[in-house]
């Protein structure tokens, strides 16, 4: 089921930080465009099974000499968990003093293979880890392959159109088929930020709805904006002096809906 509706939507849209706490939370985490607070790190912190071991290994391989291939992180729809693993993969670059950086959609202008062997040049290291985002041109990928000091770690979701021309030398993960989470992981993915954001005593949804939500989607993206939503629409009632208790109703409609992206 997808339905717009506008009405309602534009209302919760509308919300504000001011408006969560109201209801005892100092944001919502959704995926969409209902996300609210100011955090520097994703709230949650559940590991995709064995994805994250198998790249730590690569990148270790790669720092330490070895050939290997480019990664990239394939999914069919947003909010699968890329970024989150590819945050993951900054940290321990980062705590392991294994230079990384960020390649954005405005680097197509410029020169990769001249910027980067002189960044790394500056700091007197030989090799790096390069990450990429959803959705690049394929000539960045291009420029890329051609600096034997970098690793990439790109994703997004068309691998055929971004690795043209360079999809020999590239190793393609099907997050989605190949590493979901589990009924448990998604669980614990949405308890995480309830836990984080709870500025009371206030229970806005409770456990046992977490774990409804938990078993009726697949992706995390699709978890934080249910939980997202209901948030909202805790946040909603709460802000035009209406008492309403989420409940199975709530999630059964939500879990039901194409969730909005944006």
């Amino acid at each position: 089921m997808t339905l717009h509706f506008p009405m309602l939507f534009e209302e919760l849209h509308r919300l504000d930080e001011w408006d969560y706490e109201r209801i005892g939370l100092r944001g919502n985490p959704a995926y969409s465009g209902l996300r609210r607070g100011d955090w520097e790190e994703p709230l949650v912190h559940v590991r995709r099974g064995k994805l994250e071991d198998e790249l730590i290994e690569i990148i270790e391989r790669f720092i330490s000499g070895d050939d290997v291939k480019h990664v990239y992180l394939f999914s069919r729809e947003g909010g699968a968990g890329k970024s989150h693993t590819q945050h993951i993969l900054r940290r321990h670059c980062h705590e392991r003093d294994i230079p990384f950086m960020d390649i954005w959609h405005e680097d197509m202008r410029n020169n990769l293979r001249e910027a980067i062997p002189y960044m790394l040049e500056m700091i007197g290291r030989e090799r790096c880890v390069v990450f990429l985002e959803c959705d690049h041109p394929p000539e960045i990928y291009r420029q890329l392959v051609e600096i034997p000091q970098c690793l990439i770690i790109g994703s997004g979701h068309e691998p055929h159109r971004e690795l043209d021309g360079v999809m020999d030398r590239f190793r393609v993960l099907d997050i989605e088929r190949d590493y979901p989470l589990s009924h448990e992981q998604l669980y614990e993915l949405l308890k995480a930020p309830m836990e984080e954001l709870r500025i009371g005593d206030a229970e806005v949804v409770g456990d046992d709805l977490l774990r409804m939500i938990a078993e009726r989607v697949k992706s995390p993206g699709d978890a934080l904006n249910v939980l997202g939503v209901l948030l909202a629409i805790a946040a909603y009632k709460a802000k035009r002096g209406e008492e309403y208790e989420i409940t199975e109703r709530d999630v059964r409609v939500w879990t039901r809906r194409g969730m909005p992206k944006d």
